[in-house]
């Protein structure tokens, strides 16, 4: 693919508030350095991947601190960074999402409130369930959806934090190909419906920058009970599991390692599965290109420098979906490695542009972004 020259040049020239669109930025509060004044960064935005092919919209992020004292001393942590942030976007391939999403520390960061509101309305591929399933049955759809969520969190001690967490989803407008596996009507959600769910969340992270981590780690852990009795259409519990490692090898060096899960239980819609491939994990698969109740898998990633603002990674992982455990095999797993090249459009954030091959089983996928892919 022939990526537009001005693509690079619009990056070079946003580079200066490029880090707004990532002020989820963490630092582990006893080398926090944290602004106090309000700000807003408004830009363009465009990127690449094989699901969407070529997207372009604009970002807005308002950006404030709650602090009431900014007069930290290492026994009153610094309050951190929140912010609200406004994203729209249409792709190549006709999809258009509309995405709200906030992240505000109260002072002294005693309480954390998230969320996000979204619509989408998203032609997609659908593949069949399972992990042997064959591209030459590919059909189309696409949908609507409206989503809503907010979590709060209290925190415990610093860097780990506790709370609840409620979401719902309306997925709605299906359009289906004729006669194709979801026409058939066999498949829980294949009409849409409504999502209701509530759950528990705890986070520990002691990450140096959530943009680029140099050191540090993440452990994040989530539960949701969707249910009729809620409001909903559905009945199923889902569990989620993250860990992300990160060594500073050398200067600039930098090994990292990620693990994550998903398992599903009960009656779970088929856009609420879990999914291979994307740009985050498991790069070489389109997005979705493999779904079912439950995902287990891991990647690692070697980051380093070659010239002046130019790097690069090399990666590896290894997962799959199934339904039940007899479903993995060392046949059917998944695996995906490939290199990437890097470019520095913030260093003092460590914003980096990316540009990643990936390869898979049978497959492959070339992807341009922002940030690391974990």
């Amino acid at each position: 693919m022939r990526v537009p020259a001005f693509f690079f040049l619009l990056v070079l020239a946003l580079s200066h508030g490029a880090h707004a669109q990532f002020a989820e930025k963490f630092k582990f509060w006893k080398n926090d350095t944290t602004p106090n004044k309000d700000g807003i960064f408004l830009f363009p935005l465009l990127y690449y991947t094989p699901d969407t092919r070529l997207a372009a919209g604009a970002v807005g992020v308002y950006y404030f601190n709650t602090a009431k004292d900014y007069s930290f001393n290492e026994n009153t942590p610094p309050t951190r960074l929140s912010f609200v942030k406004l994203l729209a976007d249409y792709t190549q391939n006709r999809q258009f999402d509309a995405w709200s999403s906030w992240n505000v520390f109260t002072n002294e960061e005693k309480f954390l409130i998230k969320g996000e509101v979204r619509y989408r309305n998203f032609p997609d591929r659908f593949y069949g369930l399972g992990n042997a399933t064959k591209k030459e049955n590919m059909e189309r759809y696409s949908y609507d959806l409206f989503h809503l969520k907010g979590l709060l969190l209290r925190q415990v001690f610093p860097a780990f934090f506790a709370g609840i967490d409620f979401q719902y989803a309306n997925e709605f407008n299906f359009k289906l190909s004729e006669n194709g596996m979801l026409d058939q009507g066999n498949i829980i959600g294949y009409k849409g419906g409504v999502g209701t769910g509530i759950g528990g969340v705890i986070t520990y992270d002691t990450r140096d920058n959530v943009v680029n981590a140099y050191e540090g780690h993440l452990f994040e852990l989530s539960s949701y009970w969707n249910s009729s009795s809620l409001g909903g259409n559905f009945n199923f519990f889902n569990l989620n599991a993250l860990f992300n490692k990160y060594w500073e090898v050398r200067a600039n060096h930098i090994f990292a390692l990620n693990f994550s899960t998903r398992l599903n239980f009960g009656e779970v819609p088929f856009l609420e599965m879990a999914t291979v491939g994307g740009d985050d994990l498991l790069r070489g698969y389109a997005n979705n290109r493999f779904r079912d109740r439950h995902f287990i898998g891991g990647q690692i990633e070697y980051r380093f420098p070659l010239w002046k603002r130019f790097g690069m990674v090399a990666f590896a992982g290894l997962g799959d979906v199934f339904s039940i455990p007899s479903d993995l095999s060392w046949q059917k797993v998944k695996f995906s490695c490939g290199a990437g090249l890097r470019f520095s459009v913030n260093t003092k954030e460590r914003l980096n542009l990316r540009l990643d091959y990936g390869i898979g089983r049978n497959n492959d996928a070339f992807y341009i972004m922002l940030t690391e892919a974990f």
